[in-house]
């Protein structure tokens, strides 16, 4: 096992050489944020022209990580990777990377044989199908257990986009994605995340005298919005248009929508910003952020998220002690889609009002509900067998 070594990171690394510790807990912090610095890509560019063959070989794994995530596709940033894609992205190839050096032995890889400069050149199709298998087992996921199917789902998609990169760019001569199996998510693999309206109300009475937390389970029962658009929401986002409260949010891969904000919810927000200290007027021109911590800033959305889960759990309400699974901030996305299904909305615009691109992610939503509802034992409340039944 290589404890550290010389690595030429120049076009990462201001054109220095750094050593490198394997199993310094330091160290792979350090490098994802050198690797999200967008100051770089051009210059790859420019040394990629200089050889009129394009060819990538003139560079090393970290790099070639580097230019996968920040490559443009497209003249419009908008359309390019935003900087939360290209954190995640680099955050998994690291770890791939990393963890082909330090378990290599769990894949049949040494990478002690390799150049560890570019050990992807040395990857074999066995190194990759026994990496997907052990991911499927290694206890790496929350609370120490294997990671779930989604998260799964998640790694493999990322790293057969890049494997397929390395190939069509020609850093590698095998076709090495192609080994990787398809990991989809179904209705079965998601958690319940059922929250009906009943139970919602219940939640609500239970904070009413909490305007911080009443404010902002209401907001997001009434609107499916996700924690990150909540956090990066801005007072200029807002508007009153037609005599309704509008609130335009940008979602993942940078989609633009609007939210409706029911009058009452608007009135919890501006009693929220009151209580912070905060002007209620609404002003296309003001930029800070509408829900503030008590510092003044905004919320971080994975602090928001686990705020909320650390206070549901604590929640006395029998809903809450006895489900299987603990309430978080994204059950109230499903109790929306939930409760509009209930009022008679269809499913296409149950999907555009929560920023999906596929309605089959919100068939995944209401798969529980609907499957209750349609179940045929609904149709045995007035048969002659249930009825002879005496209790």
């Amino acid at each position: 096992m290589i404890n550290s070594i010389k690595f030429d990171v120049s076009l990462i690394n201001n054109n220095k050489n750094e050593e490198i510790s394997f199993y310094s807990k330091k160290f792979i912090p350090q490098l994802i944020n050198s690797l999200l610095s967008q100051s770089h890509y051009k210059n790859m560019i420019d040394l990629l022209d200089e050889n009129e063959d394009q060819d990538f070989k003139v560079f090393n794994d970290l790099e070639m990580i580097y230019f996968y995530v920040h490559r443009e596709k497209d003249i419009d940033e908008r359309k390019n990777r935003n900087s939360n894609t290209k954190k995640e992205y680099v955050r998994e190839l690291v770890h791939f990377y990393f963890n082909m050096i330090n378990y290599g032995g769990n894949f049949d890889f040494d990478s002690s044989q390799a150049d560890i400069k570019s050990l992807f050149k040395s990857l074999k199709a066995k190194n990759i199908r026994k990496y997907q298998d052990w991911l499927k087992v290694t206890p790496r996921g929350k609370g120490n257990k294997p990671y779930s199917v989604a998260t799964i789902a998640r790694k493999v998609v990322i790293l057969k986009s890049f494997l397929s990169f390395l190939y069509e760019k020609k850093y590698i001569t095998l076709r090495l994605d192609d080994v990787l199996l398809a990991a989809k998510v179904d209705v079965n693999d998601m958690p319940n995340r059922d929250l009906n309206s009943k139970e919602v109300i219940e939640i609500l009475n239970y904070y009413k005298d909490h305007p911080i937390l009443y404010c902002m389970f209401s907001l997001l029962a009434t609107t499916g919005l996700r924690c990150r658009e909540v956090c990066t929401s801005k007072m200029s986002d807002l508007s009153f248009e037609k005599g309704d409260y509008w609130l335009t949010v940008t979602g993942k891969g940078d989609i633009k929508r609007d939210v409706l904000i029911h009058e009452n919810v608007f009135n919890l927000i501006c009693q929220f910003r009151m209580r912070r200290g905060l002007n209620t007027e609404l002003n296309n021109g003001d930029d800070s952020p509408i829900f503030t911590t008590n510092s003044g800033k905004a919320y971080n959305y994975k602090y928001l998220s686990n705020y909320i889960s650390r206070v549901l759990s604590k929640c006395e309400l029998p809903l809450v002690k006895y489900r299987n699974t603990p309430l978080t901030a994204h059950h109230f996305r499903h109790c929306y889609a939930i409760i509009s299904d209930e009022q008679g909305e269809s499913i296409y615009r149950i999907s555009k009002s929560l920023g999906h691109k596929s309605i089959q992610t919100t068939s995944i939503y209401l798969a529980k509900k609907l499957a209750r509802e349609q179940n045929a034992s609904h149709s045995w409340k007035n048969s002659t067998l249930l009825n002879s039944i005496n209790t």
